[in-house]
């Protein structure tokens, strides 16, 4: 195989990466969709068609480009934005989405042949991902076939914001003031109190006191600098509000994570942040037990059947 396809000669691997990708396509076309041992093997056949041949091509776009990392993202875009529409298995979809914005994020946060400060790009992209993900995901008529798309946007700004509350093990290179947290942490609270007023019904629900505190929460996040904790209670909301517990299962797994990363990074002393988790603790338990006095810690619906059956009782 490897006397057949030149890898010194970056035209002959396009070619080759754009055969591969075509009998990927050829194969999904034809296999049917009865679910059976045959339809099992021409679907993995064709899903390592596709990825062989993505990978050829982008490998002869790269020394096509003389190995220049802008251009192999917008080869990546390119071959994605092409083969979206026609090759519909959702996993590749969501890998190859995944791909495209990871690669971009790595060039901003590592290269700098756009003349810009990383600062301006890093915020710039991430505004564009949130904007986007909320727009797919929110949004009633947006098609089933790009979710792939959506999923991959959160999937690049978990990983966006994972670096940005790492600076202690990432360095930024060095140099931990290129990306201020700020603007991140504005968006992200912004979102999260969209995602409250839309989860509970609507602008006229913020007035109601639980939605309140919980708007109040959302902007005492923001200004803790905590932007990892607010997209994984974000996802946790959007998860329960529209039954997807891949989303809820997703925030549940990073909360602890940010959280461990954003009590290492304070910059005091081991008594200090043994004060500062004892104090969470003690808000935590009166938070709960202000939900209990409240009865806001059940669920709407059953306390609903409850009433209705003590008037029936009465």
């Amino acid at each position: 195989m490897t006397d057949i396809i030149g890898f010194n000669n970056e035209t002959e691997a396009m070619i080759w990466g754009a055969l591969f990708i075509g009998a990927a396509i050829s194969i999904y076309r034809v296999m049917g969709t009865n679910h059976s041992l045959k339809q099992s093997f021409f679907l993995q056949a064709s899903f390592a068609l596709i990825a062989t041949g993505k990978l050829l091509f982008l490998f002869g776009a790269t020394e096509w480009l003389g190995g220049d990392s802008w251009g192999i993202n917008l080869a990546a875009f390119v071959i994605t934005a092409v083969t979206y529409p026609i090759y519909r298995l959702s996993i590749e979809r969501f890998l190859s989405c995944c791909f495209v914005l990871i690669s971009i994020l790595l060039n901003i946060l590592w290269n700098d042949h756009l003349g810009l400060s990383k600062d301006i790009l890093f915020n710039g992209f991430f505004a564009l991902q949130l904007g986007a993900a909320a727009f797919l995901l929110i949004n009633p008529k947006v098609r089933p076939g790009y979710t792939p798309i959506a999923q991959a946007l959160v999937i690049s700004l978990c990983a966006s914001v994972l670096f940005l509350s790492s600076h202690a093990e990432f360095g930024y290179l060095d140099d931990r003031i290129i990306i201020m947290p700020f603007v991140v942490n504005i968006l992200l609270g912004l979102a999260l109190i969209a995602l409250i007023a839309w989860a509970s019904g609507g602008r006229e629900t913020l007035k109601r006191e639980p939605i309140l505190l919980s708007v109040t929460g959302a902007v005492l996040l923001g200004l803790l600098s905590a932007p990892g904790a607010i997209l994984a209670i974000g996802l946790m909301i959007f998860g329960y509000a529209r039954h997807e517990r891949l989303y809820t299962l997703l925030g549940a797994l990073l909360l602890p994570v940010f959280l461990c990363l954003y009590y290492y990074n304070l910059d005091i002393t081991l008594m200090q942040k043994s004060g500062v988790l004892i104090s969470s603790g003690v808000i935590l338990l009166a938070g709960k037990f202000y939900l209990t006095l409240k009865g806001w810690d059940q669920d709407p619906k059953q306390l609903s059947e409850r009433e209705q059956g003590n008037l029936t009782c009465v």
